[in-house]
């Protein structure tokens, strides 16, 4: 290889591992790999307005395409900035690189000052990074870059972060990049999948709970073979919406905010297959889970999660695809006993929309309307807002990927800046931010961004002009003390148009899914704002039981 700058060795690393999008924010700490993005092809570089929203970028490009996003900041308050978006993406078990700059190498440690100085920085993002490296030698970039990308698809795929001085930017040298590896995904030992597989086999009335895992393993035809072999009901978590069809007759809906079919299906189950999962989303129905003459098979990647929550008969240490892969084989011939009515799981599948439109009759419906709005294979990114909490219950997805979270995180601000970032890797397809107007304004200027990069996000701005889900909270526990929770809100129609963005006023909620096809057919940057009543339940306080 010719001499190189460290920022050039970056760059180059980058795109021998594939990367084709970088978000990040400039800086002088990490201008070495700015000038080396200007003549190296084949990277597409989105520059952002907050070190926070990069990262949400890379996230929602990760989560969406299955590859690595990749996130470029400065130090010092540029990973401050960037904490609550990394946080998520650990919550998240999402594949993120970000790359941060430092202080000059000499000075690390020294507490002189420097610009951007954190003393310490390498310990702040270790409780929100599977791994981490500060790199001192400009030799070392390559390498770095080759096993940040090794620890993001190996394992359970959390973020990781390389911090490098600028000084190692500047500096040349003569280097040689590593290839490219493929990483076999991980199997379960043949033992424990043979002792799964016969409790599954002797199972009478097995229940498969899929998590985030399964999509993030691109594991859903797997799962559903699996599910459609033992004529067995899939539970989802709100990271799992989409690991199986929602169309599928055995998929159940989502295990959330206490509505889920679990507190019919689930104390009648002899063994549950849970998949990709933390089991731990406000679901008061599993809380006693196993009960009596109750067996669980785990199988997660992540062997932390064996025996966190609840006690394993068969403990499956493997990624997803591949232990389910495993089972459908050893399954293969053996005789079933599975044996649910199917007259039993169509009444507990349609008992929850049941319950739904009786306690939430508009939120139900309006998400039904948004959902025939969206194409298939269209994206959608709800906020910590109210319809953004309906929609793990009342939005149906159809494939996988097309429906993220902030998971427990529950990073209000997340959803704009996480949809940019999944459109950038999904150009051809439909993308839609459920946001509230508080939330919205977290990353606002972020509408300068996808105007600029041509990034055709539709905005949908739910507008209470209040906090709502703490006003609500102030309304029903405190007797209407309401301190703090109500906003001054801009003309958001007029606001969107003032950075050359398309606005449309939707008075009316029901008319918010007219809006969103609107706004998909104009093909440009559109925010939707829609006149929110400020009475509407979210679905935590509207918790059914049993």
């Amino acid at each position: 290889m010719p001499l190189m700058t460290g920022g050039h060795a970056v760059v180059k690393a980058l795109r021998a591992e594939g990367v084709e999008v970088v978000f990040g924010l400039p800086g002088v700490q990490i201008m070495h790999i700015y000038d080396a993005f200007y003549d190296t092809p084949g990277i597409r570089v989105i520059t952002a307005r907050h070190e926070q929203t990069p990262v949400y970028m890379a996230d929602g490009y990760a989560r969406s395409t299955g590859k690595p996003g990749v996130a470029l900041i400065v130090p010092g308050p540029g990973i401050y900035n960037a904490g609550a978006a990394l946080a998520t993406a650990y919550a998240s078990s999402s594949p993120v690189l970000l790359i941060s700059g430092h202080i000059d190498s000499a000075a690390i440690g020294k507490d002189f000052g420097a610009l951007h100085e954190i003393v310490g920085q390498n310990e702040i993002m270790k409780p929100v990074v599977k791994w981490s490296d500060v790199v001192m030698r400009a030799k070392d970039i390559p390498d770095a870059v080759h096993r940040a990308m090794g620890q993001l698809q190996t394992g359970r795929p959390r973020p990781v972060e390389l911090q490098i001085p600028p000084d190692v930017l500047a500096a040349t040298v003569d280097l040689e990049l590593p290839e490219p590896e493929g990483y076999p995904r991980l199997e379960a030992p043949a033992t424990a999948i043979r002792a799964a597989a016969d409790l599954l086999a002797s199972a009478e009335r097995p229940v498969l709970w899929a998590g985030g895992g399964v999509v993030l393993s691109g594991a859903s035809e797997e799962l559903t073979a699996l599910a459609e072999l033992l004529h067995a009901p899939v539970l989802m978590t709100q990271e799992g919406k989409g690991a199986i069809s929602d169309r599928r007759p055995l998929a159940m809906g989502v295990m959330a905010y206490g509505w889920g079919p679990g507190s019919e299906l689930v104390p009648q189950s002899d063994v549950m297959l849970a998949v990709g999962t933390r089991f731990g989303t406000y679901r008061p129905e599993v809380e006693a889970l196993p009960g009596p003459g109750q067996k669980l098979i785990n199988l997660n990647v992540d062997s932390t999660e064996q025996g966190k929550r609840f006690p394993s008969a068969v403990a499956l240490i493997a990624d997803a695809k591949a232990g389910l892969r495993q089972l459908l084989d050893a399954l293969k011939g053996q005789p079933l006993k599975s044996a649910w009515p199917d007259a039993e799981l169509a009444r507990a599948r349609a008992y929850l929309w049941e319950r739904m439109r009786a306690k939430a009759p508009r939120q139900v419906s309006i998400l039904e309307g948004i959902r025939q709005a969206i194409p298939d294979d269209g994206f959608v990114v709800p906020d910590v807002t109210y319809l953004g909490a309906w929609s793990a219950l009342a939005y149906p997805v159809f494939k996988p990927r097309t429906y993220l979270t902030s998971s427990y995180m529950g990073t209000l601000g997340y959803a704009y800046p996480t949809a940019l970032g999944v459109k950038a890797g999904n150009p051809d397809k439909a993308v839609v931010a459920l946001c509230g107007d508080g939330g919205f304004m977290y990353a606002l200027p972020e509408l300068a961004t996808a105007v600029q990069e041509g990034i055709n996000v539709v905005a949908v701005v739910f507008n209470n002009h209040r906090y709502g889900a703490s006003n609500r909270d102030q309304q029903l526990r405190f007797g209407g003390r309401t301190v703090g929770t109500e906003l001054h809100t801009p003309d958001f129609v007029a606001l969107a148009r003032s950075f050359g963005a398309l606005g449309i006023n939707v008075p009316q909620l029901e008319d918010a899914p007219e809006g969103i096809r609107k706004a998909l057919a104009a093909q440009r940057p559109t925010v939707v704002e829609v006149e929110m009543p400020p009475e509407l339940d979210p679905p935590y306080y509207l918790q059914p039981r049993g």
